[in-house]
């Protein structure tokens, strides 16, 4: 991230009357210089001092419960590839978002989240709004998290908090801020101090050593059946192309990764296989027969439920390539390299030459769909939409046990075409789709939920109404929580409460808030709606399709 215009003005705080800036004023220069102008939250009183007179070069989206500014930020950042700004409410606002911030930080994504507290002078006393322990709630769901000694410490202390979300590997950091530290005035050194604090960059040039590389495509070559897993950072990384050209030059299988977030390679490629599924003895199964596997931009690998077996098939060997150390060191298997993602697979490609080997057999194309009536299989479901949705679609998914006939036959072939929650923290789906779609304005976004999930952030559905985002929405209703009832069978527990879901009525619940809602009775009516709730470029459309319960628990995720 560089910014333009960095040395040519002086400090443009100054406003309301005041010869001399204040703490908010000079915070509202830093943001606007990192392009933070855009804001996501939910303000309560501890905030107020920071939003006085919001600026109206300055975009505010409100959410109305603290997850779901922090997931339409997650969505939003993710598609723009920039850091995202939240804005939330002292402990219960902080304590309300912190399923959401979980997501965002497997996901690694950059958001700048902050918070109001109560008055300094009054915290001591307890009193209402105070957040006693401010920087240790969201401790383990952010990179960093910090509340300023001192007022004049302000804005360094939230540019530190950009440079550090932006550096590898990206992810979430926090700042609380007392409200009365807004009306501070910065002396003439102060002002001066933070104008060089502002305006200073920091760049992350990346590279990877010639002969690493070599290395790792000397065993790629040696290789008779390698394969590749890869996973959402690729995409963070701009690597798309590049590991695109790795495995057509190398001939080599390519799978996801479980939990991936972004799938990382085109989905309709003839080269790709599909998504892994999330147990270790479900992964050794289908990367039987690969001598080779070389995990790029992710972990290796991310497991549950508990299913046993071996890491890997016997005589497969794996090479690991990320930019995260921890997923470097927690690891169990593989050789590993923490690296700039893109560089690595730039360097690799540059070492490698054209393979003789045969490519892997191309997973089946998907059938034309044929008409099925309400309430229809998962699979007639996805097959309609994956027909009838433009190929510039952007899908957002968070449907549970419809998650991998989703990746079965919906087959996106572009980047940044599928997100999903590395974390899989429900409540992710519908506000990232929201924020996906105004991170995207020109690409057709459509969220893939299911019922119960939906409903863990069910008032994005306002949001996306009040603000006009014109966001298409498709809903697979079995009136259940399948996915559990899978995992229950996985684990041999019966009698389990609380599974079932009866009488949530979807269409009526989103009409509400303000979406065009439909209910769909068969396969035709999915496609027929899909394609004008796309067209529909002034308001958000909800397409409500009943599915067939889960019957029974699988020996794994189909």
């Amino acid at each position: 991230m560089s910014p333009t215009g960095r040395r040519e003005r002086r400090c443009e705080c100054a406003t309301k009357g005041h010869a001399v800036p204040t703490v908010r004023q000079a915070t509202i220069d830093l943001f606007r210089q990192y392009g933070l102008n855009t804001w996501f939250g939910n303000p309560g009183s501890t905030e107020l001092t920071l939003l006085d007179e919001f600026p109206s070069d300055f975009r505010y989206l409100l959410g109305l419960q603290e997850m779901v500014p922090v997931g339409m930020a997650d969505g939003f950042s993710q598609v723009t590839r920039r850091p995202a700004l939240v804005n939330l409410h002292t402990a219960p606002g902080l304590g309300n978002a912190i399923g959401a911030l979980y997501n965002a930080y497997l996901n690694k994504t950059p958001l700048v989240v902050t918070a109001g507290n109560q008055r300094r002078a009054m915290q001591n006393q307890k009193t209402l709004l105070t957040n006693e322990d401010a920087v240790l709630v969201p401790r383990p769901f952010v990179k960093w998290s910090a509340e300023p000694a001192i007022a004049s410490e302000v804005p360094a202390v939230l540019a530190r908090a950009i440079h550090i979300a932006m550096s590898p590997p990206t992810g979430p950091v926090f700042v609380s801020l007392p409200m009365d530290d807004m009306a501070y005035e910065l002396d003439d050194v102060q002002t001066a101090q933070f104008e060089v604090i502002r305006d200073r960059e920091v760049t992350h040039a990346g590279g990877f050593r010639k002969d690493l590389a070599k290395k790792i495509a000397d065993r790629l070559a040696a290789a008779k059946s390698p394969a590749f897993v890869v996973h959402g950072d690729l995409e963070h990384a701009g690597a798309w192309d590049l590991v695109v050209k790795l495995a057509e030059r190398s001939k080599a299988a390519v799978w996801t990764s479980p939990l991936p977030g972004l799938s990382g390679f085109p989905e309709n490629h003839p080269l790709y296989q599909g998504l892994l599924p999330p147990g270790a003895g479900w992964i050794s199964e289908e990367l039987k027969g690969y001598d080779l596997v070389v995990v790029l931009g992710g972990p290796a690998f991310r497991y549950y439920p508990y299913i046993p077996g071996p890491y890997l098939p016997e005589g497969t060997s794996l090479i690991h390539i990320t930019c995260d150390p921890d997923e470097a060191a927690r690891a169990p298997i593989g050789d590993a390299y923490v690296a700039d993602v893109r560089a690595a697979v730039e360097a690799v490609l540059g070492e490698t030459s054209e393979s003789s080997r045969t490519a892997p057999r191309a997973r089946l194309d998907v059938a034309r769909p044929e008409r099925a009536e309400a309430p229809m299989q998962a699979a007639d479901l996805w097959t309609a939409v994956g027909h009838a949705a433009p190929a510039d679609a952007l899908f957002v998914s968070e449907a549970g046990s419809n998650e991998v006939p989703i990746t079965q036959y919906v087959r996106p072939g572009t980047a940044f075409s599928h997100i999903s929650a590395v974390g899989a923290g429900l409540g992710f789906g519908l506000p990232a789709a929201v924020g996906a779609q105004l991170g995207a304005p020109d690409r057709p976004v459509i969220a893939l939920m299911g019922d119960g999930s939906m409903h863990y952030a069910i008032t994005s559905l306002w949001t996306a109404a009040h603000y006009k985002i014109p966001l298409t929405i498709v809903v697979s209703s079995n009136g259940e929580y399948g996915v559990l009832k899978q995992f229950a069978g996985l684990e041999s527990a019966v009698g389990i409460p609380g599974l079932d879901l009866p009488e949530l009525n979807i269409s009526a619940t989103a009409a509400s808030y303000g979406v065009d809602a439909h209910d769909a009775d068969d396969t035709d009516q999915v496609a027929e709606m899909l394609r004008a709730g796309v067209a529909d470029r002034g308001r958000p459309t909800l397409i409500n399709v009943p599915t067939n319960k889960v019957k029974k628990a699988a020996p794994r995720p189909v």
